[in-house]
């Protein structure tokens, strides 16, 4: 037999197996077991969770030859079902929105609807990335799509459904798909890996999940490429270098040498990135990944699916947010945004990482608004109190019996330096 890649292997065959979709599974189910059939559905999501794979199980279950008519469970292993999902079914037709667009496709399409079909109770018409069809291809879908024949079934999938006219969009229901978590993907992954006897430590599947950016397909791929890495053990790191990227530790290095005010240490760490070859445009977005879940977990967030870290990298998360307030983590992520943005423009990306990596640095030497102002109200404190007590004080140079001024102790709030 040969060899398939894991997106098509795993592809789900029935509603049960669509991984987080089960709000529109469960609606799509209902609507058969009550026969209330749409002629026109719209499925719009971002890439990789189950478009296209809920149009192909829909088609099967309006063709099922398991029942006399559409069922909510179709069987998978009727000859209907297998020619559907081997795509070589004479009435379901995929079309790619993309080379078909034009009007004169859609003209051909109009003719075939009424031709009844040849094996199956329903035609389906699965157009995927509607979306580019051209403004005169809508129009003449139009007339067809209000008023179809009765065995004709129209599935449109698109990953932008602001492109489509309103004219298109109120003859169809329209469901919407949503991205997958981190921990949902790596919950599938860790099924696939233990049906296939695949060596993938589960730290591994991680990285790759937050990679995927929410697409299942895309977190396969990559999965595929993981497992062709190596003939042992695939452990963290390898699948790290694969997506190259870098692991949580050296972010948390990172920061520990910015609350430490480390230079040397921090450079040393900048070098070692861009000496492994990792993308730094990556690297940075990385970063900002990990403030972001620093400050998301440092205001009582611990909903894994926000934040897509396993339990022992959110226990390092919070070592390390622990040496921070709230607002020099805000100004660290100001200045990882405008690096990010930056380095699109930049010819030299090592230069503006150090600069930037050193502004970071000088945050957390200067003092914070909240701790002058905290110091501020303890020297008003202190010479109220004085006040109070009695205590003697020059009224010209505002000097305390222990020699100090008011000028003293505004310039111990900055160190030594006052600003003229």
């Amino acid at each position: 037999m040969t060899y398939q890649v894991t997106a098509r292997k795993w592809r789900p065959q029935k509603f049960d197996e669509i991984v987080f979709q089960d709000h529109i599974s469960k609606t799509i189910r209902n609507s058969i077991k009550a026969g209330r059939i749409s002629h026109a559905y719209l499925f719009s999501g971002p890439r990789g969770v189950g478009k296209t794979t809920m149009a192909r199980v829909l088609a099967k279950a309006l063709n099922c030859l398991s029942a006399d008519g559409p069922t909510e469970d179709p069987c998978g292993t009727c000859e209907n079902c297998v020619e559907i999902k081997e795509g070589y079914s004479f009435d379901v037709m995929e079309i790619d929105g993309a080379s078909n667009r034009g009007i004169d496709n859609i003209r051909e399409l109009r003719e075939n609807v009424n031709l009844a079909p040849i094996k199956t109770r329903f035609k389906v018409y699965i157009i995927d990335e509607v979306h580019m069809l051209t403004k005169e291809a809508f129009n003449a879908l139009l007339k067809t799509l209000e008023e179809p024949p009765e065995h004709v079934v129209f599935i449109f999938a698109t990953t932008e459904i602001h492109r489509i006219p309103e004219t298109i969009l109120s003859r169809c229901q329209k469901y919407l798909f949503k991205k997958i978590p981190v921990e949902t993907i790596v919950a599938h992954l860790s099924k696939i890996v233990e049906a296939e006897s695949y060596k993938i430590d589960k730290e591994a599947l991680y990285p790759i999940a937050r990679a995927a950016e929410g697409s299942m397909r895309d977190s396969q791929s990559l999965l595929d490429q993981a497992i062709s890495f190596s003939d042992g053990t695939i452990k963290e790191e390898d699948a790290l270098s694969i997506l190259g990227v870098t692991t949580l530790f050296s972010y948390i290095d990172i920061l520990n040498c910015i609350a430490e005010y480390d230079r040397v240490k921090l450079i040393d760490e900048i070098d070692r990135v861009i000496t492994l070859g990792i993308d730094v445009q990556r690297y940075v977005s990385g970063f900002i990944d990990v403030i972001r879940s620093i400050r998301l977990i440092s205001g009582g967030i611990t909903l894994k699916d926000i934040i897509g870290f396993s339990d022992e990298e959110i226990s390092r998360l919070k070592a390390a947010g622990g040496k921070y307030t709230d607002e020099e983590l805000s100004l660290i992520f100001k200045i990882a945004s405008e690096l990010e943005g930056g380095l699109r423009f930049s010819t030299n990306e090592r230069i503006n990482l150090e600069m930037a990596f050193l502004d970071m640095l000088n945050i957390k030497k200067s003092p914070s608004v909240a701790s002058i102002l905290k110091k501020l109200s303890g020297i008003s404190g202190n010479m109220d109190n004085n006040i109070a007590a009695g205590a003697p004080q020059d009224q010209k140079t505002g000097q305390k019996p222990d020699g100090s001024s008011v000028e003293d102790n505004i310039k111990s709030l900055f160190h030594g330096e006052v600003i003229e």
